[in-house]
């Protein structure tokens, strides 16, 4: 039996409890010692359309206040600090009009305030304001307010996301913020003719830091059929609607999972190894790749936001016995190059590829996986240089998106994928 990597011990843990995400940032934000993965504290957003994309985080919040707890993976085991609500809470008269917000805001010719929605933000009792502007030209440029100490004629501003292409934004079951926008440069948008064509395809989840008193990107632990909360929520309004009921099977999650990311028959043997039953949060699935074969992996999945009654399911691991990826670990932020080791069985030394998949699961880079002994199970380490096309952003800021770093080991009969591990990242360009 392989060792169990800190990654599978921390998926086999979030169900009982969830990481404190501020505890989680420290050693990113400031400087600690502890075994988290790092996070940048300064993203910024593509630039599109021609405009200049930048995200400014400006005045300063509440320090001390308690940590706003995010889960790691599906769980829903949340403790809020007393008197803060999760989700969208009813804005204090006098701020939730987006005509107050005119004076503040002061938007230039041909925008307009969009929307205005509050919760509690940054882990106390207060509420802060979301609020959006909206260009009235065919890009439907965004740009992205928050705002503290609602009470006071100035309000103290702590986020600005300016010029997202065809944007959305939103506040989270979980009060992170939510945002979508195109990525005119990504596979799925590349070759479109016209604003008409563009797909939005580009989606973050910001959430407080107290040790650095801003907001920084989070990643959401889905693999399948999402890689982000806001894409998440979204099909589970579709799924409430009776859309795409399979999402609300495990068995054909893992099947539609192994059909999409690894080309194997949708009609692939699986078999409910653990869970999944109507009021579980937690199912695991073997996929076999073909009825008479011995490959296949294991598909650990989760309800969303642990939901019994009707939460779709989200892959959260792949697995295969005999190999794992032992760095980076599950929701690491990663740069480019970035160096990824492992374990797996080696026969000839040559072991399978490793593959950075960006937010449309697209290769944007890869490099062979070989062995340091050239039989039997080794261990292997491999640097990938990879292409992200959201690369553009102001000085000192890096651009980030919702990734996948996956090995694949493949049939020696017709070269398919036979087996695979995948691990969720933040990409930074």
């Amino acid at each position: 039996m392989k060792a169990i990597s800190p990654r599978r011990r921390k998926a086999a843990l979030f169900v009982v409890s969830s990481f404190l995400f501020l505890l989680l940032l420290l050693s990113a934000c400031g400087g600690g010692g502890n075994n988290t993965p790092t996070r940048s504290s300064t993203p910024t957003l593509p630039v599109t359309k021609g405009a200049t994309p930048s995200i400014t985080t400006t005045g300063t919040a509440n320090t001390s206040a308690t940590p706003i707890n995010v889960p790691t993976a599906g769980s829903d085991a949340l403790t809020p600090s007393p008197g803060v609500r999760l989700g969208a809470q009813p804005c204090p008269t006098g701020v939730k009009d987006p005509g107050a917000w005119v004076s503040i805001l002061q938007p230039a010719q041909g925008e307009y305030v969009e929307n205005v929605s509050c919760a509690n933000l940054i882990g106390d009792p207060s509420l802060q304001a979301l609020v959006t502007i909206r260009s009235e030209g065919t890009a439907g440029l965004l740009t992205v307010y928050v705002y503290n100490n609602l009470a006071n004629p100035h309000p103290t501003q702590l986020l600005k996301l300016a010029n997202l292409d065809q944007g959305d934004a939103r506040i989270s079951g979980y009060n992170t913020i939510l945002t979508g926008e195109v990525d005119t440069s990504s596979s799925v948008n590349k070759n479109a003719q016209g604003n008409a064509a563009l797909v939005q395809d580009l989606f973050r989840e910001l959430a407080w830091s107290r040790s650095t008193a801003t907001f920084v990107p989070v990643a959401f632990p889905g693999l399948f059929p999402e890689l982000t909360r806001f894409q998440a929520e979204d099909d589970q309004v579709q799924v409430n609607q009776g859309h795409q009921p399979w999402k609300l099977n495990p068995t054909l999650t893992a099947q539609a999972m192994a059909a999409t990311l690894l080309k194997w028959n949708p009609n692939a043997p699986a078999t409910l190894v653990k869970g999944g039953g109507a009021t579980g949060v937690k199912a695991v699935v073997q996929v076999q790749k073909t009825s008479t074969g011995s490959d296949s992996i294991k598909v650990t999945m989760y309800r969303l936001e642990s939901n019994t009654n009707n939460g779709i399911w989200i892959v959260t691991e792949v697995e295969t016995t005999g190999a794992d990826i032992t760095m980076p670990d599950d929701q690491t932020s990663i740069s480019t190059p970035v160096t990824v080791q492992g374990t797996s069985n080696a026969p000839g030394g040559k072991i399978g590829t490793v593959v950075v998949l960006d937010h449309t699961y697209t290769d944007i880079g890869h490099a062979d996986a070989t062995g340091t002994a050239s039989n039997g199970q080794t261990t292997f380490s491999t640097t990938i240089p990879y292409t992200s096309t959201v690369t553009q952003g102001t000085v000192s800021r890096s651009p980030t998106e919702e990734g996948i770093v996956a090995l694949y080991i493949y049939s020696s009969t017709d070269g398919s994928i036979a087996t695979a591990v995948m691990v969720k990242v933040l990409l930074h360009a």
